[in-house]
């Protein structure tokens, strides 16, 4: 082989290297939904929407959860622990006996199902809450 083929050889491998850490480094991470259901119990899905649960209480899995994927907001009320994500919102909520329940769902479902909570609170995640215009008929016309 010459020595211009090695180089070009070389480089293929080079690429295809930094193509492969790449890939890794982009995907490879997997994601807040991937990490609650390999870590807390399967109870049920609906869709896009799925519910696990967990013994710990809810403000130790909200912390586990937001510690391992750093939310882009994060809201709490005495029903819960709400994380916003950019195409999921997790809920944790106390359960009755003890432990939580943990709500996994993409973000319209996620704002339909905790409106009463998070409405006024979050916007979509592109940008803020509502807008007001103001003034009366007419206005900002």
């Amino acid at each position: 082989m010459s020595n211009r083929a090695h180089i070009v050889l070389g480089l293929v491998v080079a690429v295809l290297g930094a193509a492969l850490v790449l890939g890794v480094m982009v995907f490879g991470r997997g994601n807040v939904r991937d990490h609650v259901s390999q870590r807390y119990r399967f109870v049920q899905r609906d869709g896009r929407s799925a519910v696990y649960s967990s013994p710990e209480a809810p403000s130790k899995v909200a912390g586990d959860i937001a510690k391992k994927w750093e939310p882009a907001d994060r809201l709490s009320d005495p029903s819960g622990f709400f994380l916003r994500y950019r195409s999921d919102i997790v809920a944790v909520t106390p359960e009755p006996g003890g432990g939580s329940r943990i709500f996994v769902d993409d973000e319209d479902r996620g704002y339909a199902r905790w409106y009463p909570v998070v409405g006024g609170n979050w916007g979509t995640y592109s940008g803020g809450g509502e807008g007001f215009r103001g003034g009366g008929p007419g206005a900002g016309k």
